[in-house]
């Protein structure tokens, strides 16, 4: 593929991941808006034939107030940018790498294996709003930071990836770019859907399979163009 056609498809890469990083944070708050109003109104009906409807309400507010200030706790412990040690240019940098759309999702929902008991299973589910509000949240946080990459050093950073069959080294992709601050580089490549990072001996990345067929997809595609526009001509 030309140059040409590989920065535009990067560059598409990139809008994309900030139509569905938008996409996921909406969506997470429209299916915890669904959850709250199914759980709390099923909650609230239950209180309000037990006690009354001032009470119900009360229940309803302290109950669901005090899970929305647990999950936030909580996501702010479990979906912060993971942190790993790596040499760049024989110093240790300190690289920030941020979990993928995919993991907040899992941690939204919650867990429900099979081994739980009813009553761990009822509190999860009861527990999925608030984690949903807070997921969208931490994620339309995250909105920010697409909207910010930057869309040159990430493509010199997507070169260098693509030329390897392999896991490439931090230092390989400090000596491959223009930028000095590789720690920002490292974090704008981790918003990116399909960028594998490999953490057990020493931090390498990768491109996934996807993302591959995605280039081969594209690549397929304007060469079709190409050549319509060749017989137009």
């Amino acid at each position: 593929m030309k140059k040409r056609g590989f920065r535009d498809w990067v560059f598409q890469r990139i809008e994309k991941q900030r139509k569905l990083t938008l996409a996921a944070a909406i969506g997470m708050a429209v299916v915890g808006l669904i959850l709250f109003l199914l759980e709390g109104g099923l909650l609230f009906l239950l209180f309000w034939a037990a006690y009354s409807k001032t009470t119900a309400a009360l229940i309803i507010v302290g109950m669901f107030g005090a899970m929305g200030i647990y999950s936030w706790i909580q996501a702010e412990r479990e979906l912060h940018d993971n942190t790993y040690k790596a040499v760049s240019h024989t110093t240790t940098v300190e690289l920030h790498v941020v979990p993928p759309i995919s993991q907040i999702w899992t941690w939204a929902l919650g867990s429900l294996e099979a081994d739980r008991s009813i009553i761990e299973k009822l509190i999860a589910i009861t527990m999925q709003a608030p984690r949903l509000f807070c997921a969208a949240i931490h994620t339309w946080r995250r909105l920010d930071d697409v909207q910010q990459i930057d869309e040159e050093t990430t493509l010199d950073v997507m070169k260098v990836l693509f030329r390897s069959d392999h896991g490439v080294r931090i230092q390989e992709i400090a000596d491959g770019i223009a930028t000095d601050d590789i720690v920002e580089a490292i974090r704008d490549v981790s918003l990116l859907d399909g960028i594998v990072f490999l953490t057990k001996a020493e931090v390498t990345l990768s491109i996934a399979p996807r993302l591959n067929d995605s280039l081969d997809r594209w690549r397929a595609s304007s060469e079709e163009e190409e050549e319509k526009s060749e017989d137009l001509e």
